[in-house]
C-alpha cells in the first residue's frame, strides 16, 4: 500500500553526494522536480485550497468566467471577450483571498521542499502550520516585494527581472531564518549575489514549461475535446493548470536551499532542524 499523500516515509538524503559548493541551474532543475515528483498530491492539494475562493465565486455565481466555467478566451480576442460578459461581482475579492492563501502556500512548500531534500518525511498538517505560523511577515514581505518588483517592471523591464531574480530567497528566508521584514530582502539580495544570472535562467525554464502547459490545459484541450463537450476541456485544462502550476511555487525553496548550501555550507538536515 503506498504511503497517505501527507506522510511520505524517509529515505536517504537527496543532497548526500552533492558538492557544497555547487549551484547549478541544472541542481535547481532536479530538486524542483524531484520534490514535485514525490510529492505531486500533496503540493497540488495546497494549490486547490489556494485557488478555492475563485473556484467557489466562478461556480456559485453562474458566471462564464474563462478557464473554469468556460472555455478560455485570448485577451486580444475582444469579441470573444465582449461575449464572455461582466466577472462575478465577488471575483476580485476572491483573487484577494487566493494570493493571501498563496502566501501560506509559499510557506508550506518551503517547510515540506527542505524535509524532501533532507530526506524527511514530508507532513501536510507540519507544511499548512508553518505557513499560518509564519503569515503576517510572508505578507508583510510578499507586498514589500511585489511593490519593488512591479515599479522595475515600470522601470523598461529589466529591473524587474533583475528584481524578480535577488528577492526569489525572501520569502523562503522568513519561514526558516526568520530575519524579519527588510532582513528579509537584505538576506535575499546577499544570497543570490553572484548567483542571479542562474536564478534567472532557472526561473525562465521553469516559467517557459508552465507556460507551456498553462497554455496547453487552457486553449489545446478545450479545442480538442470540444465535439465530446464543451466543458470537457475546460475541466481537464484547469486540472493541469492545478497540478503543473505547483511546479513555480517549489522553485524559491529550493533557490534558497541550493544557495545555503553552496554559500552558508549549511547542510539539509540543520536546515529542516529549524522546524522542530
Amino acid at each position: 500500500m503506498p504511503p497517505a499523500p501527507e506522510q511520505a516515509s524517509p529515505s536517504t538524503p537527496i543532497l548526500a553526494t552533492v558538492p557544497q559548493d555547487v549551484f547549478s541551474v541544472g541542481g535547481v532543475m532536479a530538486h524542483t522536480f524531484s520534490a514535485w515528483r514525490r510529492h505531486v498530491l500533496v503540493f497540488s492539494l495546497l494549490t486547490v485550497v489556494a485557488d478555492l475562493p475563485v473556484l467557489l465565486v466562478a461556480v456559485l455565481a453562474r458566471a462564464p468566467v474563462p478557464g473554469i466555467t468556460a472555455p478560455s478566451t485570448s485577451p486580444f480576442d475582444r469579441a470573444a471577450l465582449a461575449a464572455a460578459g461582466p466577472m462575478p461581482s465577488g471575483l476580485w475579492l476572491a483573487y484577494v483571498a487566493t494570493m493571501l492563501l498563496f502566501l501560506v502556500e509559499v510557506g508550506a512548500i518551503t517547510h515540506g521542499v527542505i524535509h524532501h531534500l533532507a530526506g524527511k518525511p514530508v507532513s501536510l498538517a507540519a507544511m499548512v502550520t508553518t505557513g499560518l505560523r509564519r503569515f503576517f511577515p510572508l505578507l508583510a514581505v510578499g507586498l514589500l516585494c511585489y511593490v519593488m518588483i512591479t515599479l522595475g517592471v515600470v522601470l523598461l523591464v529589466v529591473p524587474g527581472v533583475f528584481l524578480a531574480c535577488a528577492l526569489v530567497a525572501a520569502l523562503p528566508a522568513v519561514v526558516v531564518e526568520r530575519p524579519g521584514v527588510f532582513g528579509a530582502i537584505r538576506r535575499s539580495f546577499a544570497l543570490t549575489r553572484g548567483k542571479r544570472f542562474a536564478v534567472f535562467v532557472a526561473l525562465l525554464v521553469v516559467f517557459v514549461v508552465t507556460f507551456a502547459l498553462t497554455a496547453f490545459g487552457g486553449f489545446v484541450l478545450p479545442q480538442l475535446t470540444a465535439p465530446l463537450s464543451p466543458m470537457l476541456g475546460v475541466w481537464l485544462g484547469l486540472a493541469v493548470n492545478l497540478v503543473f502550476g505547483t511546479v513555480f511555487w517549489i522553485v524559491p525553496g529550493v533557490v534558497y536551499h541550493d544557495l545555503r548550501v553552496a554559500k552558508d555550507g549549511i547542510a539539509t538536515a540543520k536546515l529542516a532542524a529549524v522546524f522542530e
